[in-house]
């Protein structure tokens, strides 16, 4: 069944351990990025305002060899030793100017642009482009009575960049590291407070189908106490729904069987004053009929029975299969012997888990096909056993088998292989293939070594112990 355009959309839901470690995360991770955002922030300006002051430190230094004598104009004694330590910079490349008012260069960068300041006062910065590299400047005005002097002072970003590159993996990696403890610590939080869920989970996926006790509500959390309590309900409403189930297939089976064997009482009676005795053959074909009606009636019912919706209140036991074929043995004996079929029995220690009455009705069904389809001096044959530790209980005939492709049709209710000229109703299988998965049983259907049919049923290891019994 296709899902709704609306399922489609939503996709499969998030189980509820990484919803809630996302609800826990997302929340923490925008803490730590506006936390990492305004720490780096914070230091970079710090460290900006100290470069800075380096800078200004230095246009000043530089201020100090401008000489304003009077009566003449200003000059610059720097010599090369001095502009050679100036420029010295393991990092940065530094350039300078020393403009008059008048915009003349008195030392320096001719090219290093000319940034004048209105008025004197502490030295002001510039971020700008020189020769191709951004540059932070520093530009300082002094006034003197011979006129004013601007001094600039630049220098590439490369200390800078590298200081904010460490500052930020000093602000990034500790913090990640409280993030990621804290999102473990979280993480084993949330598992330890999911624990009672996953202890109901288990409780319920180990159960065995039929297993329909309520669930301890006292135990769980309060916060699942109304799932819980909800799953306890629909228990008890499978538990009661199951139970009248059975009654009305018992109340059924009596008065369907009443006037059947009431039929079949009238028609001995009629047989037995002479009613038939001009037309033995319509006896007959009544009789036949009478017979089938009853045999439908009965599969019905075991079908009804034996449906999973219906078995749910069913206890499972350990079951021998030994017990199991003897009292197959004691019913289908006569029926073997009056055909002259070889009706065998290989049976080893095993141990089943399972239904008595509903095994004992997949071996009845089995052997009932098995001897229908066995011509006269045929051979079939029980085996029951453990194969890799799995129990199993199997039929062999001799009779016509079945083609590989109706082996899945014939698990049909009411199918009949065309042709065959089968008088049963078809029912046998369908009952066995639901009791099969009512056991979570394997079936398979294979060729025999006599070219007839082998039906086997592969149940699954017993458990060591049973919580349901």
């Amino acid at each position: 069944m296709p899902l709704p355009p609306e399922a489609r959309r939503r996709g499969k839901p998030l189980d509820l351990r990484p919803r809630l470690l996302l609800a826990v995360l997302a929340p923490l991770m925008i803490v730590f990025a506006i936390s990492v955002a305004l720490d780096y922030r914070l230091a970079r300006e710090t460290a900006d305002a100290a470069f800075d002051q380096s800078l200004a430190d230095a246009a000043l230094d530089i201020a100090a060899h401008v000489s304003s004598a009077s009566g003449s104009p200003p000059s610059v004694k720097l010599s090369a030793e001095a502009e050679a330590m100036l420029r010295s910079d393991p990092a940065d490349r530094i350039y300078f100017a020393i403009r008059d008012d008048e915009g003349r260069l008195l030392a320096g960068d001719a090219d290093l642009p000319d940034r004048r300041p209105a008025d004197a006062g502490p030295p002001q910065f510039i971020d700008t482009v020189f020769r191709e590299s951004p540059v932070r400047a520093a530009v300082y005005r002094r006034d003197s009575a011979n006129g004013s002097v601007t001094i600039t002072l630049a220098e590439t970003l490369a200390k800078r960049t590298t200081a904010r590159r460490r500052i930020l993996t000093a602000m990034i990696v500790p913090n990640l590291i409280v993030v990621l403890a804290t999102l473990l610590a979280v993480y084993v939080g949330v598992r330890q407070g999911l624990a009672p869920l996953q202890t109901v989970e288990r409780e319920i996926a180990t159960r065995s189908p039929m297993d329909l006790r309520e669930l301890d509500v006292a135990t769980t959390p309060r916060e699942v106490r109304p799932m819980v309590s909800r799953l306890n309900e629909l228990f008890r409403m499978l538990r009661e729904a199951s139970a009248a189930q059975q009654r009305f297939l018992a109340d059924a089976a009596h008065q369907l069987r009443t006037p059947l064997a009431g039929l079949q009482t009238q028609l001995d009676l009629a047989s037995s004053e002479g009613c038939f005795a001009s037309d033995a053959e319509r006896l007959t074909r009544i009789e036949d009929a009478t017979g089938r009606i009853g045999h439908l009636v009965d599969q019905l019912l075991v079908y009804a029975r034996a449906e999973s919706t219906t078995a749910l209140t069913q206890v499972f036991e350990p079951v021998p299969p030994a017990d199991l074929a003897e009292k197959a043995a004691s019913l289908f004996l006569d029926r073997a012997l009056s055909k002259h079929i070889d009706l065998g029995f290989e049976v080893d220690p095993a141990e089943i888990d399972g239904v008595p009455w509903m095994l004992r009705e997949a071996i009845a069904n089995l052997l009932d096909n098995a001897l229908r389809h066995t011509p006269e001096y045929g051979v079939v044959t029980l085996r029951s056993g453990t194969r890799d530790r799995r129990g199993f209980i199997e039929v062999e005939d001799s009779g016509p088998g079945i083609a590989p492709g109706e082996r899945e049709r014939v698990f049909e209710r009411f199918y009949r292989i065309p042709g065959s000229g089968d008088q049963g109703c078809g029912l046998g299988l369908a009952i066995v293939r639901e009791i099969a998965t009512l056991h979570r049983a394997a079936i398979e259907l294979a060729d025999s070594p006599g070219g007839g049919l082998r039906v086997t049923l592969l149940f699954p290891p017993a458990p060591a112990t049973d919580d349901s019994r």
